[in-house]
């Protein structure tokens, strides 16, 4: 989709960008119900949760690109 209007590298820019706020979203998930099970008095916030997950795939975007 993005490659006939910007370009191979934006393409590919954009293709690891999306796939790694999934996986920093499904990690987030994965911890969240984890600890849900384990302690579910003290469950994070949703919009915490949120918070983090968005960080965390920014911080791997930041990486990626930065190579």
């Amino acid at each position: 989709m993005y490659t006939c209007r910007y370009g191979e590298e934006a393409a590919k820019a954009t293709s690891e960008g999306l796939d790694a706020a999934g996986h920093a979203v499904g990690t987030a998930w994965a911890a969240f119900k984890l600890r849900q099970a384990m302690n579910p008095k003290s469950v994070l916030k949703p919009t915490a949760l949120t918070k983090s997950a968005a960080q965390a795939a920014a911080a791997e975007l930041r990486g990626k690109i930065s190579k």
